[in-house]
This record gives C-alpha cells, sequence and structure tokens, in this order.
C-alpha cells in the first residue's frame, strides 16, 4: 500500500483511513467474493492519498483519494447519488458519528477501486462493471456496506438506545 498525505492532515486522520481502508480490503479478498486475489495482493494494489482541501474524494485502478472535510465539519449524514439514495442498503444514512461517515466515504471509494482494478478480470463483473454508478460498483459496495459499513451503524444505534 502506498500512503500519501497531506501536510495538513493529521497522523490520526490517515490512520483512520488507512484503517478503514483495510477492513473494506479484508472483505473483499474473502474467496465468496471470487476476486481472484488475496487480501496481500490487493494491498499492493492500492495508492491512499489523505488530503483536506475541501475538494471531492474519489476512486479509480490506481487507488483512492480520500478527502477528510467530512471528519473535520463532523458531519453526521452520509450522502449517496440520487440513483441508489433510497436503497435501503446503499442508501443515504443520517445521524451517525463523522467517523461512520467517512468509513462509508472509504468503501464507496474502495468499491471504485475494486470496480476498475478487478472488473475487468472478475467472472462475476466482467459485464457490468463500466458504468461509474452501475450494476457493478452498486454490487460490491453492496457487499462492503452490508458486511463492514451497516453493521457498525446499527451497532451505534443499538449503543446510543441503550
Amino acid at each position: 500500500m502506498k500512503i500519501i498525505k497531506a501536510e495538513n492532515v493529521t497522523t490520526a486522520e490517515k490512520n483512520l483511513v488507512i484503517k478503514y481502508t483495510k477492513m473494506c480490503l479484508r472483505e473483499m479478498a474473502k474467496k465468496e467474493h471470487e476476486l481472484g486475489k488475496s487480501y496481500q495482493e490487493l494491498l499492493n494494489s492500492i495508492a491512499v492519498n489523505v488530503k483536506h482541501r475541501g475538494q471531492r474524494s474519489y476512486g479509480g485502478s490506481w487507488g483512492i483519494c480520500i478527502d477528510v472535510l467530512y471528519l473535520r465539519r463532523k458531519r453526521i449524514r452520509l450522502n449517496e447519488y440520487t440513483a441508489y439514495y433510497k436503497d435501503p442498503v446503499i442508501g443515504s444514512v443520517d445521524d451517525i458519528t463523522p467517523e461512520l461517515v467517512l468509513l462509508g466515504v472509504v468503501a464507496h471509494e474502495v468499491a471504485h477501486h475494486i470496480q476498475h482494478r478487478c472488473g475487468p478480470y472478475t467472472r462475476w463483473l466482467k459485464k457490468i462493471y463500466r458504468k461509474p454508478h452501475g450494476e457493478g460498483f452498486q454490487a460490491i459496495y453492496r457487499i462492503l456496506r452490508s458486511r463492514v459499513v451497516n453493521p457498525l451503524i446499527e451497532q451505534e444505534r443499538l449503543d446510543q438506545a441503550a
């Protein structure tokens, strides 16, 4: 994993992004997802750029670029694209911690990385990976949200209710 940290990003912020990236890659490396890549291979294939510039985060075949603006501004809403913002699994979520918003952003961008890095070579993604927020991306993001992000959101809500 290649890590690039902007000067105005704290080590704690960088470490949180790295932790979340590894959580997502560990899930996608499971054999059941049939990517044909080990966790170590996925880890070696990604560059993680952590910045604070008030710009969009993005992901591609080379890696991901995460803006920690959501964390610094203490955002409590994970906003998703109009095409699926009402989806019960991958849609927008309100009233969560800024850390969970950041996890959702990281998962979104890791899904783009997997889409472009593994899509052309993965049996179940070959025909559907091309569209930026299309069927292939949503399938990958659905795995990450249902297995990594959403369980932590549910746990947080249970803890708050107690």
